[in-house]
């Protein structure tokens, strides 16, 4: 899905018109209905604010933008249960088999080099599945609980300066 189709697709759940959609998010509308037809690329600030007023868009700009480094879960799972008791649970689930998989490596450092090659890619897998999920989860916790993510990202980093975390 290119992002002017998710773009699109985000909008019409918000039951907006192109009008609605490009006034409440401070767009224009003729650059909106562009990027939706994927005829133009969307400007850095027109993603930027996109991302600041959505986790899920920024999500998947995210997911474009660094070819899927950061990606995009709900666009490979459409129907993640995205409740809170269903994501916490999915959550330990996944950091489980992320422990598992790295005290794997950890045993393995006796093993030939192919094998701890795998195993390697074992953590990596485990651990992107449980940086996925936990981007949802605080995505749904902003969401939910109205959370003001700029001022918790700030207070983090304060936090991880000061030895905190």
């Amino acid at each position: 899905m290119s992002f002017g189709q998710a773009l699109k697709a985000y909008r019409l759940t918000k039951n907006m018109t192109q009008a609605q959609f490009a006034s409440t998010y401070a767009l224009d509308r003729t650059q909106l209905s562009r990027v939706e037809n994927d005829e133009r690329e969307a400007t850095i600030q027109m993603r930027q604010h996109l991302s600041r007023s959505s986790w899920r868009m920024a999500l998947t700009i995210a997911d474009e933008e660094t070819d899927g480094f950061i990606s995009n879960i709900l666009k490979d799972v459409p129907n993640l249960d995205l409740h809170p008791a269903a994501l916490k649970d999915i959550l330990l689930k996944e950091l489980d088999e992320a422990e598992s998989a790295l005290e794997a490596l950890i045993m393995a450092k006796h093993m030939d080099p192919e094998k701890r090659r795998k195993s390697a890619e074992r953590v990596y897998l485990e651990l992107r599945d449980v940086s996925q999920k936990a981007a949802v989860m605080q995505g749904v916790l902003e969401e939910e609980f109205a959370l003001d993510r700029k001022q918790l990202i700030k207070r983090h980093e304060m936090e991880v300066k000061k030895g905190e975390r």
